[in-house]
């Protein structure tokens, strides 16, 4: 059977990263958790009460006394015989020099599980796939292992759908799709993955589940790059962007995926789900043309970026880059577009100071105040979002920062007509 006991039966998350270890302590409010990692220093770290990740929400629901006493970390693969159920939230990286999606992580993690599996057990996998991972590979490694799904062993991908930096409201909030083996799977995984918070949408299919996934980075990805295209006819046609978008967007539902453009598409999710799904689909005779225009545009706006600083610094050299991280309000540097555009501004002669409150870097040296950064700087570029510069104020930076300063506001979190009263120029991206 495959029904689920909250009172004694446990659950186990494999992989403490960015989904695995909220994911870990959400379900600890109400369940008996495993928290599994193969790093035994992240594991001890967190036995300490440490958060291994930056994300708001994580640190405080470790130091909880109810989610204390239902979770335990480990790095012990005995210790997952306890569980019934085992959800898997390791990584796919995508090897995009060979168009390789590697699967090395999933297979690490059915190795050390497959002697931890008993009749009747759940698995649940969460890690972004091309449809017909789970009931190929997956599948196929309990079949080895003399199981018989769904007669044994239940089998279930419910995709993470978090946005790093809310994970944790997201994880109580967003639908869960889940799909499923066979019905009784399906009950207890929508059980268990509801207790989160948020609407529980059953699919008729795991092939289903996986495939919503791809879809929702595969059209975020496009919509980036379709609105950054808007960003670039908006400089040639002499509008702002930021007014055209949201102007569109208003009381309009067919526009509300509109996204806002920026100087470059970062983090690790969408530089691999729509390749990792390209890559698939031509395997099956399938060319997606979609995310090769996407990638054109998304892949040059660093470049873009680095034009407008060349156009309008006008014998300004000293450049402060508010942003390294690829997101706001994180210290995540994934894949993002600061280093890119550090390097090629810097081999053109300009004098780089990078500077965010969140990023620590043991290449560079990354000043934590922005204001520090600033001092006798000629150009501010903003690359990150951090909520710390929306609204920055203008009026302190006139005495820190060089006369007749420059602002390039990729973000659009700077007032251009305040800037302009308090005698910066200012230029943005799609805001010329």
């Amino acid at each position: 059977m495959k029904e689920f006991s909250k009172d004694k039966d446990k659950i186990a998350i494999i992989g403490m990263g960015y989904v695995g270890l909220p994911l870990s302590l959400l379900l600890a409010r109400n369940y008996s958790v495993i928290g599994f990692d193969v790093d035994a220093s992240r594991i001890e770290k967190m036995q300490e009460g440490t958060a291994t990740i930056s994300e708001p929400g994580v640190s405080e629901l470790m130091n909880d006394t109810e989610v204390k006493q239902n979770i335990t970390y480990s790095s012990n693969p005995d210790d997952l015989k306890n569980a019934k159920v085992k959800i898997v939230t390791v990584g796919t990286p995508y090897e995009s020099k060979i168009d390789y999606i590697d699967y090395s992580q999933i297979y690490g993690a059915l190795e050390i599980i497959s002697g931890k599996i008993n009749r009747g057990d759940i698995i649940i996998l969460k890690s972004t796939v091309p449809p017909g991972t789970t009931n190929g590979i997956v599948k196929d490694k309990l079949e080895n292992l003399g199981f018989q799904v769904p007669e044994d062993i239940g089998l279930s991908f419910s995709p993470e759908r978090i946005v790093e930096g809310q994970a944790v409201n997201d994880f109580k909030s967003l639908p869960k799709i889940i799909g499923a083996s066979d019905p009784e799977t399906l009950n207890t995984c929508s059980e268990i993955i509801g207790s989160l918070g948020g609407k529980v949408i059953k699919v008729s299919s795991i092939e289903t589940a996986e495939m919503i996934k791809m879809v929702d980075n595969y059209s975020r990805f496009v919509f980036l790059g379709l609105t950054n295209e808007f960003a670039l006819i908006s400089e040639k046609v002499g509008v702002d962007v930021l007014e055209l978008i949201n102007a569109a967007k208003d009381n309009y539902p067919r526009n509300s995926g509109l996204l806002l453009p920026g100087p470059g598409v970062g983090g690790s999710c969408l530089n691999k789900d729509p390749y990792i799904l390209r890559a698939h689909m031509k395997k099956n005779g399938l060319t997606l043309k979609m995310v090769e225009c996407a990638t054109y545009v998304n892949s040059n706006m660093p470049y873009h970026v680095c034009e407008l600083v060349e156009r309008y610094a006008v014998n300004r050299k000293n450049l402060t880059i508010l942003g390294v991280a690829f997101k706001g309000d994180t210290n995540d540097t994934r894949f993002t577009p600061a280093y890119q555009i550090y390097n090629y501004l810097n081999d053109k002669g300009f004098k780089i100071t990078l500077s965010d409150p969140y990023v620590s870097d043991s290449k560079f040296h990354i000043e934590k105040n922005e204001f520090a950064a600033l001092r006798n700087s000629d150009i501010m570029l903003i690359l990150t979002d951090h909520r710390q510069y929306k609204g920055m104020e203008l009026k302190m930076l006139t005495d820190i920062m060089n006369k007749n300063a420059l602002i390039i506001d990729t973000r659009g979190l700077i007032h251009r007509n305040e800037a302009i009263k308090y005698g910066f120029e200012y230029h943005g991206l799609g805001r010329l």
